[in-house]
């Protein structure tokens, strides 16, 4: 009888059942690194890959500091996911901000409040107007539901130059 090193269960069997244990141990293996997968992307789930989380939430500020947006970076198709405008100007005044760039082609606002005092559309985007409190701000916060699928390019601005760029990406 010769003298295996290996322990009796990992050595390949013929009988009762033909095994072929190199084999095996690779089923075993795979199916463990499945589980890892699995388990890495319900943390990165979690923690917003796919939506709203510290992986997917940023916020942007323009140089002057007078416009600010905090959005989800990461979006699914068909959820709706939030979009915070700052602005910052003269005390009670009007305010507009310009919104430009691919994002009305990959979303769909679904609600904005306040209601802004008008607006209209720009070449590529939205223009809107709205009344700023007696420190001289105002915040937009709007609805955005993803109906397109990968990555798009948007900026946010203001006629005095304050300007803010940033890429949202849709997954499907």
């Amino acid at each position: 009888m010769s003298h295996h090193t290996e322990p009796e269960e990992l050595r390949s069997r013929e009988f009762p059942v033909r095994e072929d244990m190199a084999y095996q141990l690779k089923v075993w293996r795979f199916e463990r690194v499945g589980w890892y997968v699995l388990v890495l992307l319900v943390i990165l789930t979690l923690l917003g890959l796919f939506s709203r989380g510290p992986l997917s939430t940023r916020e942007v500020h323009s140089g002057d500091g007078r416009l600010g947006v905090e959005y989800e970076m990461f979006h699914r198709n068909g959820s709706t996911n939030p979009m915070v405008i700052h602005l910052k100007g003269q005390p009670n005044a009007v305010l507009e901000v310009e919104l430009v760039g691919q994002w009305l082609e990959g979303f769909e606002v679904q609600t904005l409040q306040p209601q802004p005092v008008r607006s209209a559309s720009a070449e590529r985007g939205l223009k809107l107007w709205v009344q700023a409190d007696a420190k001289g701000e105002a915040s937009l916060y709007l609805s955005l539901l993803g109906d397109g699928l990968g990555r798009y390019h948007s900026r946010i601005a203001t006629p005095g130059g304050a300007t803010v760029s940033f890429n949202q990406f849709i997954f499907p």
